[in-house]
């Protein structure tokens, strides 16, 4: 008889469950809203802690949330199967026109490209901003997909997909052999940075094109009341893959004027290999012979004449191996280098980019060029000490999210040149 009060208590949790679903049967229920379905946990955002493990995660913990995402699929499908959550009629999509990317997708035939869409079916973007069809000289219209597509006209009609264009602002503080061993430099960064497919969508190819300004040292320094305005300009091409070979090559322009006019030039590329499960392992480098001649004065803090500066100055040739890795947690990334310079200085170096709302992310980076030190580096111009660090707000206008853009296909592959990748050294 002791059994009798539980069974009468089961039935009458069953009864209760049965009036609850026939009293809610009628009522509007949204298609597949998971955060009713599953655990709130799993929607809440992660813990500092778990952000930090996840950035060195192990293939253990990696096996350990595969599991956790088919047993949460397993889950949704049996409640579908039940009828707790209503199916998604996609036959509606047959009309649309274009091909809608899918996130996550992986295109695996013939070569792996990375992103988040198959570059042979993408036709559209978030607020279609690479439409796919006809144009019309004098008509700012796509016909597959309205009238919110850039349109350039002169002397041929063109779209220009602005998805991957991004514009950035902050502080650097930077020091080199151009500062005359004195005081660093100091002051603001702002500047664009844009790519696009190379022709066509299908090859996997892309181009970018970005400009960068500073200003600093706004209040002078103390051997000259000059204040320094640089510009930068980076364009090349590159080609990103989901896992294999992936690399570019760009070329990189800088104007420095202080109290001295410095314009040089350089290449700089990289290469790759993205394995199949996270991560890629490659090789940059930066490579110029031209030389730039300073023939200016400068007055010394407690000096009682000016100190004449006739020297000639080529950007360093650096070459890093560097290991990039995406962060899971909030969907940006972030690079490690280590090397060497052609006059046999050592290089250290990372980058970082973290979204931290639906349009902006924030990006830093650093490098260190190592100095040489011995009793007989007197005088040695490449014992000065050369580095630089920075900080940027990021804001993408027009992709779907901060960090949606860092999964897009034909995203910059490199950054806009700045004090960190351009560095000048007198040569002896």
């Amino acid at each position: 008889m002791r059994v009798f009060p539980w069974i009468l208590t089961l039935l009458t949790a069953a009864c209760g469950s049965m009036n609850a679903d026939l009293a809610t049967a009628a009522e509007p229920r949204e298609p597949a809203k998971l955060q009713d379905v599953v655990s709130n946990d799993y929607n809440r955002p992660p813990s500092p802690v778990k952000a930090i493990r996840s950035l060195f995660s192990t293939d253990q913990d990696r096996v350990f949330a595969a599991r956790q995402r088919v047993a949460r699929a397993s889950y949704v499908a049996s409640k579908v199967q039940a009828g707790d959550i209503d199916t998604v009629d996609y036959s509606v999509l047959h009309d649309a026109s274009g091909t809608m990317p899918m996130e996550g997708e992986i295109v695996m035939e013939g070569h792996a490209v990375a992103g988040i869409h198959n570059p042979t079916t993408y036709q559209g973007g978030p607020g279609c901003s690479s439409c796919q069809g006809g144009t019309s000289c004098g008509s700012d219209t796509c016909d597959s997909c309205g009238p919110c597509c850039p349109t350039i006209c002169f002397p041929l009609c063109f779209n220009l997909p602005l998805e991957n264009l991004s514009f950035r602002a902050g502080v650097q503080g930077f020091k080199g052999p151009l500062n005359a061993g004195m005081d660093g430099s100091f002051g603001f960064l702002y500047g664009v940075n844009w790519g696009a497919p190379l022709f066509s969508r299908d090859n996997g190819f892309g181009v970018q094109l970005g400009v960068n300004g500073t200003n600093a040292n706004l209040h002078g320094a103390s051997f000259t009341e000059d204040h320094r305005d640089q510009f930068f300009l980076t364009a090349g091409f590159f080609r990103r893959v989901d896992w294999g070979w992936q690399g570019g090559l760009v070329y990189d322009h800088m104007s420095d004027h202080w109290y001295y006019d410095i314009d040089a030039s350089q290449i700089r590329g990289e290469l790759s290999w993205k394995f199949q499960c996270k991560g890629e392992f490659g090789f940059w480098f930066t490579a110029s012979d031209e030389t730039s001649d300073i023939d200016e004065q400068i007055n010394l803090p407690g000096g009682t004449a000016p100190i004449f500066v006739d020297e000639s100055f080529q950007p360093h040739n650096m070459f890093a191996f560097f290991y990039r890795t995406p962060l899971d947690v909030c969907g940006g990334e972030m690079r490690f280098s280590g090397g060497w310079t052609d006059n046999e200085l050592g290089l250290l170096g990372a980058d970082l980019n973290v979204p931290i709302t639906k349009s902006l992310a924030v990006e830093t980076n650093f490098l260190y060029l190592v100095p040489r030190h011995s009793n007989e580096d007197d005088g040695d111009p490449c014992a000065c000490e050369t580095w630089n660090i920075g900080i940027n707000l990021v804001w993408y206008p027009r992709a779907a999210s901060a960090a949606s853009a860092g999964k897009n296909y034909y995203r910059p592959l490199f950054n806009v040149a700045h004090n960190g990748t351009f560095s000048m050294y007198p040569t002896e």
